[in-house]
């Protein structure tokens, strides 16, 4: 009788870890997602509350499949104990037609007092939602992906040439002419 539960609970447990273990490699074989944070400068920044002290995290999306359309993401869970994230709406990731990278964001809030939050980079967060394809059903995923590091925004010096901008027109006329 023992042996015979004890069957049943290793069945039941294998079947488990097999089907975690497949829907993470659904997520990776249609879609590739880094995630880099932001840190408020100082408390309040981001909500107006001056004892709150929270982030973003901003997840980077690329399809590596044509059929994807979208990801739809359900569920967001920081695995660090003083972060906690409250998704009040699922995120919409539309990949249809992209040619560069997606970004999304959401907020995380630091929810343990005095926890400092100096690098993020290598704590995983788990995220699970739905792959849509363009012919087929909606697909289940779950993953747990690493923070890369620190949010960093690529800007270049470039000159503009007034002559080639049609958004501008007359203002930019304007402008030269003062």
């Amino acid at each position: 009788m023992v042996t015979g539960i004890l069957v049943i609970l290793f069945i039941f447990l294998g079947a488990f870890f097999w089907r975690k273990k497949q829907l993470a490699q659904r997520f990776n074989a249609n879609v590739k997602i880094a995630v880099d944070y932001m840190v408020q400068e100082h408390p309040g920044q981001y909500s107006g509350d001056r004892n709150a002290k929270s982030g973003v995290f901003i997840f980077n999306a690329e399809r590596t499949n044509d059929t994807l359309k979208n990801v739809v993401i359900k569920k967001v869970k920081p695995l660090h104990s003083a972060l906690d994230v409250n998704l009040e709406h699922m995120l919409l990731v539309s990949l249809e037609g992209a040619a560069a990278p997606k970004n999304v964001s959401v907020r995380f809030k630091v929810i343990k007092k005095g926890a400092k939050i100096d690098d993020l980079k290598g704590v995983h967060i788990r995220i699970s939602g739905v792959l849509n394809f363009k012919h087929g059903s909606p697909k289940d995923f779950t993953a747990n992906l690493p923070i890369a590091g620190l949010y960093q925004v690529a800007r270049t010096a470039k000159s503009v040439d007034l002559a080639e901008t049609q958004v501008l027109g007359d203002i930019a006329e304007l402008n030269l002419s003062i």
